[in-house]
């Protein structure tokens, strides 16, 4: 077993971060209000961290990327932290900076170990009825210890609310993707879409919806496709002890539409992405945290390559502070 490899889960996922936050309006503002704090008191009350290690399994490892599998199972370790600062830079305008580094080891696949570096920043402004801003991503991510992706990425957003139940998040987006050895798959991406939020008992039960189209143009013509995406989730907090267990099921659908002639198959590909999640985070103290993961994937396509399924079941511990 081979421990000093580092992989990452796959680095697209990143774009969920822009989309799937929940609202703010109940979450408890930890920086204080001490008239008294000295610039320096100020920064640091800013800063946060979060941190997260455990075990994962995977019973079809592959690089979806690349439109690779490899057919069977393997165990890992994963790792991740984060450091994050919030400043008021105005009065209802705050900046957020923070930079994330990932990793999981392989036992048997080493050659899918990947490392990702993720540094963001956020821009917001509330106008009262709304708020609007703008997010900035850099992700690096490293394959079997080689360079493999490069994202650049930008979205302009909007939210407000509909009445006390109903929240919305329009955005779209503008990505850059450079693969190290498969230039011809770098593509620029544009995406549009929303996000509502219904809220059921508050932050503690709510339904979430989502819809946006992606249009993406490669180097390589039969690289180049339209996405409609499609997402669901259901979020249930629930009393344990003093604090809250948090249950989230999700289901997301990708409908790829091609639009050149793929060479391999001679002809224009198509694809069809449903996957299936759960999770259940348990508190342990204010700090220290629990969590498992379940999820599955049904990846159709008539490329050989990209038709598979996959499960994954993971458990980690993790600290916020």
């Amino acid at each position: 077993m081979e421990k000093n490899k580092i992989y990452a889960m796959g680095l697209l996922t990143v774009s969920l971060m822009l989309t799937c936050a929940a609202p703010v309006w109940a979450q408890e503002d930890t920086r204080g209000g001490n008239q008294d704090e000295t610039p320096i008191d100020t920064l640091v009350s800013g800063l946060s961290f979060h941190i997260n290690a455990g075990a994962y399994y995977n019973n079809n490892v592959s690089v979806s990327e690349l439109d690779v599998n490899v057919g069977n199972g393997d165990v890992s370790a994963k790792l991740s932290a984060q450091v994050k600062f919030e400043y008021e830079l105005a009065e209802n305008t705050e900046l957020d900076v923070s930079y994330k580094i990932s990793s999981m080891t392989h036992e048997e696949f080493s050659r899918f170990d990947i490392l990702t570096h993720l540094a963001s920043t956020k821009l917001e402004h509330d106008f009262g009825d709304f708020k609007a801003g703008v997010s900035y991503q850099f992700a690096d991510s490293s394959l079997n210890q080689a360079d493999f992706l490069t994202l650049n990425q930008i979205s302009p957003y909007a939210s407000t609310y509909f009445g006390k139940k109903t929240y919305v998040r329009g955005f779209y987006r503008y990505a850059d993707k450079e693969f190290q050895n498969s230039p011809t798959r770098d593509a620029n991406v544009h995406k549009g879409g929303g996000d509502m939020y219904y809220f059921l008992d508050g932050v503690r039960q709510y339904i979430q919806t989502g819809y946006s189209y992606e249009d993406s143009d490669a180097n390589a013509a039969e690289f180049d496709y339209g996405a409609h995406n499609f997402k669901l989730a259901y979020v249930q907090r629930l009393p344990f002890r003093s604090r809250q267990v948090r249950l989230k099921a999700g289901w997301r659908y990708e409908k790829r539409d091609y639009k050149s002639i793929t060479p391999s198959i001679g002809i224009v590909r198509d694809d069809n992405r449903h996957r299936f999640e759960a999770e259940m985070e348990i508190p342990i103290t204010d700090v220290f945290y629990g969590q498992i993961e379940l999820g599955h994937a049904i990846y159709s396509s008539n490329l050989p390559t990209a038709d598979y399924d996959r499960s994954i079941a993971a458990f980690s511990l993790g600290a916020r502070f």
